[in-house]
C-alpha cells in the first residue's frame, strides 16, 4: 500500500490515517455493493459518522460550523474516500460547500458542514434568466448533476445576458427527472426549472470559472485516490496470479503496465496538492490559482480513468465482471471526466493563462 507522502506534513498523514481507518471500518466493499442494488439512492450509513468528524466542513470557517483548514485537507480526504469508491453525495456535497463559501455566502454552510443538507453543483445546462425587480426568474435544464438524486440545495449555472452567474435554488423549486446513471454508487439528477424566481441575495458573486476550478480540484483529488488503489490492487493481483509457471508480475509487458500506472498517480497527485495549496495560499493571485487548477483538470481525472483501464488489463478476464470493483472505479472515474469536460479544454485553458503570462 502506497503511503502517499509526497508533499504532505505529519498533520496532513494523521489525517489520511484517520480517513483511512474510518473508511475500513464503515466503507467496506459490501456497502459499495448494497449501494448499487438499492433500488433508490439513499444516504450512506456511513454519513452521520462522517458528519461527526467534521469531514464535510473540514475546508470551511469555524464561523459557518466548520473545522478552518482549507482545500488541502480536503483532497487528502476525498482521495482516501476514493480509494474505497466511497457511495453517497460526499464530494458533491463539499463541492457546493466550497463554492459558497468562495462566494462569502455563508447562509448554508452549517446545514452542509453538519450533514443536514446535502448540496450538488451542476456544471452545465441551457438554464438562461430575466432580470426581474426582485432578481432572477430561471427557465431551463440542467445537464446531469452528480449527487442530484439526494441534494436539497443546488449551485446552477445561468446565463443572464452575455453573463454567466451562479444561482442557488432549493430542490423544492424545481422538477428533478432521473436519468440512467453510468456511476450507480453516486447517481445523478437533471433539474428542470420553469420561471423559477431567485432572489437577489441567492445569487453568488465570485468569478463564473471559479466553481469549475473548485471541481477540477475536487474531482481530481477522488481520482487521484482511486487510481492509487488500482495500482495497488494491480500490484498484488500480479504477485499472486501466474501464468507458465510464474507471476504475471515477472513479464515484462505487466511490470512495464504497472509502472506507467504508479508514474501517472503520483503526476496526478502533484496536480492536485498543487492546485489544492494554490486555492488555499493567500498570497497566490487568482491567476496562479486558475492555473494549477487548469493543469490539474487537464491531467488528474484523465489519470485516473487510465489507471483503471490499465487496472482491468492486469486483471484479465475477471476485470470484465461485476465480481471485482474495478468495473465501478472505471465507472466512476468515466462519469467525473464526462462531468468535469473533455481534457482539451483544459489543456486549452493552461495554455491561454500561459500564454497571457501567468505563472
Amino acid at each position: 500500500m502506497s503511503n502517499g507522502t509526497i508533499g504532505l506534513d505529519a498533520d496532513h498523514i494523521d489525517l489520511r490515517d484517520s480517513v483511512r481507518a474510518l473508511a475500513t471500518r464503515h466503507i467496506t466493499e459490501e456497502s459499495v455493493r448494497a449501494a448499487v442494488e438499492a433500488k433508490d439512492e439513499q444516504l450512506p450509513a456511513w454519513w452521520p459518522t462522517a458528519a461527526d468528524q467534521g469531514l464535510l466542513g473540514l475546508h470551511l470557517p469555524e464561523s459557518a460550523g466548520g473545522a478552518g483548514y482549507g482545500h488541502l485537507e480536503l483532497c487528502v480526504v476525498l482521495e482516501e474516500l476514493g480509494r474505497c469508491l466511497a457511495p453517497g453525495p460526499f464530494l458533491p456535497t463539499v463541492l457546493a460547500s466550497a463554492v459558497l463559501h468562495a462566494a462569502s455566502h455563508h447562509l448554508h454552510l452549517p446545514g452542509l458542514a453538519d450533514g443536514t443538507t446535502v448540496g450538488a453543483v451542476a456544471l452545465g445546462g441551457d438554464l438562461s434568466a430575466v432580470v426581474s425587480a426582485q432578481g432572477l426568474i430561471v427557465s431551463g435544464t440542467t445537464a446531469p448533476v452528480s449527487g442530484g438524486q439526494l441534494a436539497d440545495l443546488f449551485v446552477l449555472p445561468v446565463q443572464v445576458g452575455d453573463d454567466l452567474q451562479w444561482v442557488i435554488v432549493r430542490r423544492g423549486a424545481m422538477t428533478i427527472q432521473h436519468p440512467p446513471s453510468h456511476d450507480l454508487t453516486r447517481r445523478l439528477a437533471v433539474a428542470e426549472l420553469d420561471e423559477v424566481p431567485v432572489a437577489a441575495d441567492a445569487v453568488l458573486s465570485l468569478d463564473h470559472a471559479h466553481p469549475y476550478d473548485l471541481a477540477a480540484v475536487l474531482l481530481g483529488a477522488e481520482a487521484t485516490g482511486i487510481a492509487d488503489w488500482s495500482t495497488d490492487t494491480a500490484t498484488a493481483y500480479a504477485g499472486q496470479r501466474h501464468q507458465f509457471g510464474r507471476p504475471i508480475g515477472q513479464f515484462q509487458a505487466v511490470k512495464h503496465r504497472i509502472a506507467r500506472m504508479l508514474v501517472r498517480t503520483e503526476q496526478a497527485r502533484a496536480c492536485v496538492w498543487d492546485a489544492a495549496r494554490a486555492a488555499d495560499e493567500e498570497g497566490a493571485s487568482e491567476g496562479e490559482a486558475a492555473l494549477a487548477a487548469a493543469v490539474c483538470g487537464a491531467v488528474a481525472v484523465d489519470a485516473g480513468f487510465g489507471v483503471v483501464k490499465d487496472l482491468v488489463n492486469t486483471l484479465g478476464g475477471i476485470g470484465y465482471t461485476w465480481e471485482h470493483l474495478a468495473g465501478f472505479a472505471l465507472r466512476r472515474t468515466q462519469t467525473s471526466r464526462i462531468l468535469l469536460g473533455p481534457s482539451t479544454d483544459w489543456f486549452g485553458k493552461v495554455a491561454e493563462l500561459s500564454l497571457a503570462g501567468v505563472r
